[in-house]
């Protein structure tokens, strides 16, 4: 099973971070850096499925 994980990261400066990561079989295969929403993690954790994986995630879970 694939899964990307995208998570939230709020900073001491007010600011918030949004950083994904991709998961297959309960081990952490790839980790992405951080971006300004979760619509754009979500994408760049997407496209890194197919370009690492050569398959799109079977799950999206949004923290």
């Amino acid at each position: 099973m694939i899964q990307i994980i995208v998570e939230r990261w709020s900073q001491r400066d007010g600011s918030v971070d949004w950083l994904w990561s991709i998961w297959q079989d309960g081990a952490r295969k790839h980790m992405g850096g951080a971006l300004k929403d979760a619509d754009s993690a979500e994408m760049e954790a997407r496209a890194a499925c197919h370009q690492y994986l050569g398959q799109p995630p079977d799950d999206v879970t949004v923290l």
